[in-house]
């Protein structure tokens, strides 16, 4: 049973877990509606299989998610890395999210263990851009740091949360103390920023930002039921790691390159959809 949940989990919000190519599927999320993520969206993987590329130095490496027999498995790959290219099948490592980060571990072919940790935060690539997961491999004992960027059918959200920090906070303020968290970060027509927050009372407000999303333009509170797609996949508390067991989320922490909290990325475990208070 805790095997189907971490599977519900992982997928939320996809088309599927699948051990082959899922096709166009959704690909592209928001772009065709009435609002779209950043302008970064266009350089973002369009593979169809949930999964994860990741890139360092010297290496690149690949995890796809797969359902085998109600259990997810990733087919990982390690190209790149001199003696340590690999490939093996892993396992989410149990507790999920033990500690707020996400773990997996398995051993090649060879018999080299081999574990991949992924911490989410703004990780500087090569080429001076910001994914969204910090990547630290070890495959034997060697051990490799990097990045990873999510691959799915549809783009969450918060692979864009780095550059909505500003509007984020803007907003926050705007709210004076009274917001939980947030549900929805996005792109206007025109470039404003759009910010979704739930209150402690559990009432929906939007709030709109301009001047790069460091200063408010407007904010109201809008019906409960007006959720758009994408909206509380994840939900975002910020400067703070909430407990586990104060609500039906699982909380995955968001950390910069030093190590230093930003804030929390929640997962719905109890498929009751955005809206309510996390404490």
């Amino acid at each position: 049973m805790k095997h189907v949940m971490v599977i519900a989990l992982v997928c939320a919000g996809l088309t599927a877990c699948a051990t082959t190519d899922a096709g166009p599927g959704l690909a592209g999320g928001l772009a065709s509606s009435a609002f779209d993520y950043a302008p970064s969206r266009a350089a973002r993987p369009t593979d169809t299989r949930f999964g994860y590329r990741l890139a360092g130095e010297q290496w690149n490496g690949r995890m796809v998610f797969e359902s085998v027999g109600g259990e997810a498995r990733v087919d990982f790959t390690l190209h790149g890395a001199g003696p340590e290219s690999a490939r093996a099948e892993l396992l989410i490592s149990m507790p999920y999210l033990d500690g707020g980060v996400r773990r997996y571990d398995g051993v090649t072919g060879e018999g080299r263990p081999v574990e991949v940790e992924l911490q989410a935060g703004p990780c500087r690539t090569r080429d001076g851009g910001t994914d969204p997961y910090f990547a630290t491999v070890r495959v034997g004992g060697n051990e490799m740091r990097g990045c990873a960027l999510e691959t799915a059918p549809v783009d969450r959200w918060s692979n864009y949360l780095a550059a909505y920090l500003p509007a984020i906070d803007a907003c926050l303020a705007e709210m004076a103390g009274d917001a939980d968290h947030v549900s929805l970060a996005y792109t206007l027509s025109g470039g404003a920023t759009g910010i979704r927050l739930v209150d402690h009372d559990g009432g929906s407000w939007e709030c709109a930002t301009r001047e790069n999303g460091n200063r408010v333009n407007s904010l109201r509170p809008i019906d409960a039921a007006d959720v758009v797609f994408g909206e509380g996949d994840p939900i975002f508390v910020r400067s703070i790691m909430p407990a586990a067991a104060m609500s039906c989320y699982v909380f995955e922490s968001v950390r910069d390159a030093d190590g230093r909290l930003i804030g929390a990325l929640g997962y719905d475990s109890c498929d009751g959809g955005p809206g309510g208070r996390v404490g």
